[in-house]
């Protein structure tokens, strides 16, 4: 009877040893087991990705190099989504400047999945009519966060471009390279459209006529004037009409980044093409940022 107590002690005592040990282990293998769902979320986002969103929001998400089905370049019609405004930080810059008040996997989620109809974004959540399953909405929000990187988040603020308190002090611009960066670089034809053809405009204004109409936006302002500041200061003057509307905002639709894209020489250009002139004239101060 001795020997069937003690052998029985020592197995109990063995027995809670191996569930202690399995104890101490299990947020181990919890942990690993979370990060390898996540994977496969990111891979299966991948290819959603790259299927549904790359043609708007760039082959990185950069918004810099959008191709068609043929892998001919267009305009990209989104916003970037690989940047640290929206990825670094709990809540980020962009999310601050929104005043949101979730985490960035919410906002991203609930984004895609209702869209941004003002910006020309389709509904994609299939409980707003769109195509994709919740599941995969949350595979594509996995792969969008799955850009954060440690050294995205540690690179030092951007020195500010010195751009000049003047319109008329912009470098002489060059409509041919202009209208290049207006249809590619920047994609700004996407939203506003062939200056050639009225109506071909998908969320913004047209931009065929803004030499005609941006002198009459703001009072004391040149077209030149009104141009500078609305690509740099997007919200600073909400245009009257959309495609869809009246034009949403403030804020505006249109990213309030290219302060920080574009260049002096390139801001030249673009303006050039637009207004049918290589300088420009200025009454106001216009400051960025």
């Amino acid at each position: 009877m001795q020997v069937k107590i003690v052998i029985g002690t020592v197995a109990f005592m063995l027995t809670m040893i191996v569930f202690g040990y399995a104890a101490l282990r299990e947020p181990a293998r919890m942990e690993v087991y979370q990060q390898a769902e996540v994977a496969r979320k990111i891979e299966k986002g991948a290819d959603l990705y790259y299927n549904n969103c790359s043609t708007c929001h760039g082959e990185q998400g950069r918004a810099e190099v959008c191709l068609d089905g043929d892998d001919e370049q267009i305009p990209c019609a989104g916003v970037a989504l690989n940047t640290p405004e929206l990825l670094c930080g709990e809540p980020s810059r962009k999310l601050q400047e929104m005043r949101w008040t979730g985490t960035r996997y919410q906002y991203i989620n609930a984004t895609i999945m209702t869209g941004r109809p003002h910006n020309g974004m389709p509904v994609w959540g299939a409980e707003y009519g769109g195509p994709l399953e919740p599941y995969q909405v949350d595979y594509l929000t996995e792969f969008v966060l799955n850009w954060e990187t440690f050294e995205m988040c540690s690179e030092p603020t951007p020195t500010p471009i010195p751009w000049p308190a003047s319109v008329a002090d912009l470098p002489e611009g060059d409509p041919v390279a202009g209208e290049t960066h207006y249809n590619l670089t920047y994609g700004c034809a996407a939203c506003h459209g062939d200056l050639n053809e009225p109506g071909s405009n998908r969320v913004g204004p047209w931009a065929g006529d803004f030499r005609e109409v941006g002198a009459t936006r703001i009072e004391g302002y040149t077209t030149a004037d009104y141009q500078y500041e609305s690509i740099l200061h997007p919200s600073a003057y909400i245009a009257p009409n959309c495609p869809s509307g009246p034009c949403a905002g403030p804020p505006s639709a249109m990213p309030a980044n290219f302060g920080q894209r574009m260049t002096p020489q390139d801001m030249a250009d673009v303006m050039a093409y637009l207004l049918g002139t290589t300088t420009f004239e200025g009454n106001q101060t216009i400051t960025y940022p």
